[in-house]
């Protein structure tokens, strides 16, 4: 399977979520999508057997286990392009990178129902965060960044409280979150690196050679006294 998530793609998967996952309170493709980046960026790993089941609400009756990895496939694929995504450098990033996040295009009004832009996105992404409330909350207390990032996806999902970004403000902070998502990666790498002891010089024994290069036993140079 290629890596690349295309168009085409994503239609089907969306598709496939509108007849089998939406009617039981899964996921739509974009709220899929926050979901599988916050998987992708989470503290620790989250095993498929806990997070899949939420994709499709109540999971569906599977004819055989053929028919079931059948519907599990195009989101692994998702899965297996996000993880690519987190990991771009600004740099490296183009549009065919960008989360599925719906936005007007030039000129068009802002969205006429009751969801604004990127919700979906972030509530999908902050249901991940759920599932791992205490490692999340370990790392914001040792990376303030963290709690930043997580606010600023949070000002998107709304809620009691929160300062709504506007439409202007919501589309300028759909442009930030790949940045966002690759810093959380490249964060958590840095936090789970085993930490290199500080290692102290050995001191030399009394009978040694002294360190100094004199040529006398450390007890009669540097050492004596």
């Amino acid at each position: 399977m290629s890596k690349v998530f295309t168009d085409a793609d994503a239609e089907a998967l969306a598709q496939l979520l509108e007849n089998r996952a939406i009617p039981f309170g899964g996921m739509s493709l974009e709220q899929l999508d926050g979901f599988l980046s916050g998987v992708a960026v989470s503290p620790e790993a989250i095993p498929q057997a806990e997070w899949m089941p939420r994709v499709w609400g109540k999971e569906p009756r599977w004819e055989n286990p053929r028919d079931r990895d059948e519907h599990y496939a195009p989101i692994l694929h998702l899965k297996a392009a996000i993880e690519r995504r987190v990991k771009l450098v600004e740099d490296d990033f183009t549009d065919q990178d960008m989360p599925f996040i719906w936005v007007p295009e030039d000129g068009e009004a802002p969205p006429a129902d009751d969801i604004p832009i990127g919700a979906e996105w972030a509530d999908g992404f902050l249901e991940a965060v759920g599932f791992q409330e205490v490692e999340w909350g370990e790392w914001e207390a040792t990376d303030e960044w963290v709690t930043e990032a997580l606010d600023l996806i949070q000002s998107m999902s709304g809620g009691e409280g929160i300062e709504e970004p506007g439409h202007e403000g919501r589309l300028a902070i759909v442009g930030q979150i790949p940045a966002v998502l690759h810093d959380l990666y490249a964060g958590g790498l840095e936090r789970k690196a085993p930490k290199q002891p500080l290692r102290k010089d050995a001191t030399p024994g009394r009978n040694d050679p002294c360190a100094c290069g004199s040529g006398k036993k450390h007890k009669a140079c540097c050492g004596r006294g």
